[in-house]
């Protein structure tokens, strides 16, 4: 072997070991991070998926359901009763805490179905004076989805002379309804 092959030989040895080396490195670490990448891409696409479940959940029902649209803003959510129970009562304890009513008590009232409407009831025991009762029936009467006062009753109490006024304590059902059976 001459001088000049013995350099070709060497270089192509070491250009093998090179490759060797290039191709450890490849199989080894690089591989292992590449399954990495594989598995953290296919976690996120999962943890996409339930998210966007999550945010189809938390859409109201009107936008997951078209209504007609002459129960739009009219009827409370289609969802079950003890959801638009529980939408009711907040609505009604946010009018109260606005018009500044002291509320004792919220009873639910039993779900009646009349004409392929349930109506959805609570019964309000609070104390307040005659100008915020008065505020509060406003809100209740505009409120959307609307709402409907029934059965007000009003009980004063006897001041002293010099005293302060005292709240009138009064009761009042309210009730809303939505469109289908009770669920």
């Amino acid at each position: 072997m001459t001088r000049g092959e013995r350099a070709i030989a060497a270089r192509a040895g070491a250009l093998a070991i090179l490759l060797a080396l290039a191709a450890a490195v490849w199989l080894g670490p690089v591989a292992a991070y590449r399954d990495l990448l594989a598995g953290a891409a296919e976690e996120i696409d999962a943890k996409a998926a339930v998210l966007q479940r999550y945010r189809a959940l938390a859409r109201p029902a009107g936008e997951r359901a078209a209504r007609p649209t002459g129960e739009a803003g009219v009827l409370l959510p289609e969802v079950p009763d003890s959801q638009a129970a529980a939408i009711l009562q907040e609505t009604v304890k946010s009018a109260a805490a606005a018009s500044q009513i002291q509320v004792q008590g919220l009873q639910v009232l039993r779900s009646e179905t009349s004409s392929g409407a349930v109506r959805i009831g609570v019964r309000v025991r609070a104390a307040g004076d005659i100008a915020n009762i008065g505020r509060l029936l406003h809100a209740i009467e505009t409120a959307r989805p609307l709402l409907y006062p029934d059965n007000l009753q009003i009980q004063a109490h006897g001041a002293a002379r010099n005293a302060a006024p005292a709240p009138i304590d009064f009761q009042l059902d309210i009730s809303g309804f939505k469109s289908g059976a009770a669920l």
